[in-house]
């Protein structure tokens, strides 16, 4: 392969060989260009032997330790090195853009190393990989976005274990980037078998814990399957403990596990841990122990709060669980009651095992100088490097981290309180109130908190709705996957927006009705991590079909007849009296009173019953000829429907009135407006009218004449749209009303 091609597999190759495993810290998730053609010979100045590690004095350690849980689990030991981009290994230009600098390290007999840095800081562009010498096990790439110090000030940094005796570490930089700082200052000799193989692939698969331990994901698992996703292993300098999530009210990833997993960390002095390494999503797809494990991880921790009264730690993640590859957070609810739990059920590592469950089906009882919870197993067990794993009672809520306990089968176990941990402690880094309570509401618990993957888009199609995957985990891809049957019918069209393929759009142009499932595939390295579905409607009614009812009442000394119908357009209705408007619709409806388009009037009573689709209202006193719109909106409403009621009050208040109103029309256009009276002194003296003109299709004022003296008034409507009017005549404290017609 030419240079030129393989620069361009260095920004873009993904995972394509199938004997490979790429265990992806946070990062790219792909593999260096160098596995698609050799670049470059290996030289002898790139391998580093190192010596091997007083493994026997290691065990012999261990065994004194054997029967103490409360000691973190090792696997590992430690090899002190100097190795930099400056002293060791060696440098490769590739054409004129990049230069790659290799180093591989050798340790007789390794089941498997991982590295840490005392210095790491990488340029923008540039991307470092770690792998196993048989190319069958890959950690990378890893980018400027690792970084947790500036070039200034570069920060420490670990890689988690790769398999074998022999890693190679890979470096692409662009020639014109500001050089990186890698800085190796340990590599931890893994003297314990940490893997299992697979065809020619080794995975994770520690495989050591003891056959009463129970798969999470046996039955006994099954009432779990949210909280276990909290649950992650914990590794570094060559020690593995146990931890989880949990849920707090300023939304920080904190993490809970277990004090004595940290003899050389403490939240008052040396408290930043970016050498940790968390396995998530780390057990087998079923009840079976399995033999391919490919957890996704993340790195990196501050120590915020730890206290060894009720052993408990409290950590900041580093790197945001949001951006784990195929993992979908769940965090742990809590509760600090001190009533004793009536069930205690743990999620946990064993010897950095497989995700195990054991389950204490009776009422707990207390240790420790009642600062730990007593638990004794009826269903599995735990064992070192279960440490710091979370309890959870009755009621699926954090109540304390396992601090110590009995080795083997049939055992009882230890748990440090949570509601001693949380105010025990005199300073905010003794204890646990000030990081998951951070506003001090005083809260006794909080509920489980997860970011579950969702379609987001509306319900009902128009003409285009858009839809999205909230939540979607980091590095996944969608799969969207939209029903076409019946093919014969029309249909709304369906699109990928791509370059974005988080979205998808449908299109319904022209109303089609339709009725199907959205479906959304999660997918990760090509498995389905999860299957969404969301119903679509797309649906012609847009607008019910309504009647009303308008009761017979006395207002103001006037007595209105009950009237009924069907609503139209516009509808009339005489004012004071209670009106009930029943809509018949398949789907419910959002109804609201209008005051858009200059309509300023408003009702007396107004209330819409959703349950029954009822609205329910009264027009006021002098709102004679005035319109009163509603709008009709909601769930399936494709477009609104504005309906118009108009306030009826024939010609006069009240049986008295002075006046009377006509309506003449001379020809076509030319309307005539006559106040029609028999008091002669009220003709000659003192008229001071108003006029106001309604359009009642659209409930607009077409026409406003003020202070006019005489009995009449003539108006040519020429231009006015065909339809019907209603005039409102004002004379002092009377309102008369009329309707007209204009044009056919």
């Amino acid at each position: 392969m030419k240079t030129k091609a393989l620069l361009k597999s260095f920004a873009s190759c993904l995972i394509a060989i199938f004997t490979i495993s790429a265990h992806a810290q946070i990062s790219t998730n792909e593999l260096p260009p160098s596995f698609s053609s050799a670049l470059f010979s290996v030289r002898s100045g790139d391998v580093i032997n190192l010596p091997i590690p007083d493994v026997a004095e290691a065990l012999h350690e261990d065994s004194l330790f054997a029967d103490m849980k409360d000691i973190p689990y090792r696997i590992g030991l430690p090899i002190i090195v100097n190795y930099t981009l400056e002293n060791s290994g060696n440098w490769h230009v590739l054409g004129d853009s990049v230069r790659v600098w290799r180093l591989r390290l050798h340790v007789d007999k390794a089941k498997a190393l991982s590295l840490n840095y005392d210095r790491f800081w990488l340029p923008e562009k540039a991307k470092f990989f770690v792998y196993s010498a048989d190319k069958t096990f890959c950690i990378g790439g890893f980018t400027d976005l690792n970084n947790k110090g500036a070039k200034k000030n570069p920060a420490n940094f670990a890689t988690g274990l790769v398999a074998g005796s022999d890693i190679i570490l890979e470096y692409y930089e662009p020639i014109n980037a500001i050089r990186g700082i890698i800085s190796i200052d340990k590599v931890i000799y893994a003297y314990k078998d940490i893997l299992t193989y697979s065809g020619n692939t080794r995975t994770l698969g520690f495989g050591d814990a003891l056959s009463c331990n129970v798969n999470v994901n046996c039955p006994e698992g099954d009432g779990w399957q949210k909280e276990k996703r909290a649950v992650a292993c914990i590794y570094y300098d060559g020690y593995l403990c146990t931890g989880a999530l949990i849920n707090n009210t300023s939304g920080e990833d904190y993490f809970l596990t277990a004090n004595h997993c940290f003899s050389n960390y403490d939240a008052q002095g040396n408290s930043q841990i970016n050498q940790m390494i968390f396995y998530w999503n780390y057990e087998s797809k079923d009840c079976s122990n399995g033999t391919n494990f490919n957890p996704p991880t993340s790195s990196g921790a501050k120590l915020v709060a730890n206290n060894e009264y009720s052993d408990f730690a409290l950590l900041k993640l580093v790197e945001s669980v949001r951006n784990i590859p195929a993992y979908i957070p769940y965090y742990l609810g809590w509760t600090r009651s001190s009533s004793l739990p009536t069930k205690g059920t743990v999620i946990h590592h064993p010897r950095g095992d497989i995700k195990k469950i054991a389950i204490d089906n009776n009422t707990l009882g207390k240790a420790i100088n009642n600062t730990h919870w007593k638990a004794t197993y009826d269903v599995g067990t735990t064992e070192r490097g279960s440490s710091g794993a979370p309890l959870l009672n009755q009621n699926k809520l954090v109540v304390g981290q396992l601090h110590s306990g009995g080795i083997g089968c049939n055992i009882s176990d230890n748990y440090g309180r949570f509601d001693v941990s949380w105010d025990y402690g005199s300073v905010a880094t003794r204890r646990l109130k000030d990081w998951l309570d951070a506003n001090n509401t005083g809260m006794m618990q909080l509920e489980a908190r997860e970011l579950l993957p969702e379609i987001v888009g509306t319900k009902f199609i128009c003409d285009s709705s858009t839809y999205y995957i909230k939540n979607l985990p980091a590095n996944a891809m969608v799969v969207w996957e939209y029903p076409t049957e019946p093919n014969s019918a029309p249909r709304p069209q369906f699109y990928t927006n791509y370059p974005v393929p988080n979205q998808c759009t449908i299109k319904n142009k022209y109303y089609y009705p339709y009725n199907a499932n959205l479906v959304a595939k999660i997918v990760y390295n090509g498995n389905t991590l999860l299957t969404l579905s969301k119903e679509v409607i797309s649906d012609t009614k847009s607008y019910p079909y309504a009647t009303y009812i308008q009761e017979a009442c006395p207002f103001y000394g006037v007595n209105h007849p009950s009237i009924s119908g069907r609503v139209e357009n516009s509808t009339f209705v005489h004012q004071g009296c209670m009106v009930r408007v029943t809509f018949n619709s398949d789907y419910d409806k959002d109804i609201y009173y209008d005051s858009s388009g200059g309509i300023t009037h408003k009702p007396l009573f107004w209330n819409y019953h959703r349950p029954t689709k009822t609205l329910e209202f009264q027009l006021p006193y002098r709102s004679g000829g005035l319109p009163f719109a509603f709008i009709l909106d909601g769930e399936g409403v494709c477009k609104k429907k504005r309906i118009i009621f108009f306030s009826y009050t024939g010609n006069g208040n009240a049986p008295a009135s002075a006046y009377s109103l006509k309506v003449l029309s001379s020809s076509e256009n030319i309307k005539e407006i006559r106040l029609v009276t028999d008091d002669v002194i009220n003709e000659r003296n003192g008229l001071n009218w108003n006029l106001e003109v309604y359009n009642v299709a659209y409930g607009t004022k077409v026409l406003e004449v003020k202070g006019m003296t005489d009995l009449s008034y003539t108006m040519d409507t020429s231009g006015w749209t065909s339809g019907m009017y209603v005039t409102r005549v004002i004379i002092g404290d009377e309102i008369l009303t009329e309707k007209i017609t204009v044009g056919k």
